[in-house]
């Protein structure tokens, strides 16, 4: 079962500041299961599931959530998949689309 995040719910989940830790980043759950329920959805491509493809990692400065980003349908959008660092569990995920959040 996947859980959408409202934005104040997605909100709540950062830090002081977010770091990117793409490059250092180990995973701390498989977050694949969850990601293959999102495709079975039509919320993620067949190919960012098939190739595990992960665009970026972002950890909250407290070290608490990391938001793992895939990759939308269109250019600036990404599923946020959020995941609790304390507690080794998916949070939920959150359709990002920067284009409109940020005016990209």
């Amino acid at each position: 079962m996947t859980t959408e995040l409202t934005e104040e719910e997605f909100k709540s989940t950062f830090g002081n500041r977010m770091i990117d830790v793409t490059e250092s980043a180990e995973p701390v759950l498989d977050i694949w299961p969850y990601v293959k329920q999102l495709n079975e959805q039509g919320i993620i491509a067949d190919s960012i599931l098939n190739d595990e493809q992960v665009e970026y990692v972002y950890r909250t400065g407290s070290s608490t959530f990391d938001h793992v980003l895939l990759s939308g349908s269109k250019s600036n959008q990404y599923v946020a998949v959020v995941v609790d660092l304390n507690s080794y569990e998916i949070t939920g995920h959150y359709l990002l689309d920067l284009n409109s959040e940020y005016g990209l």
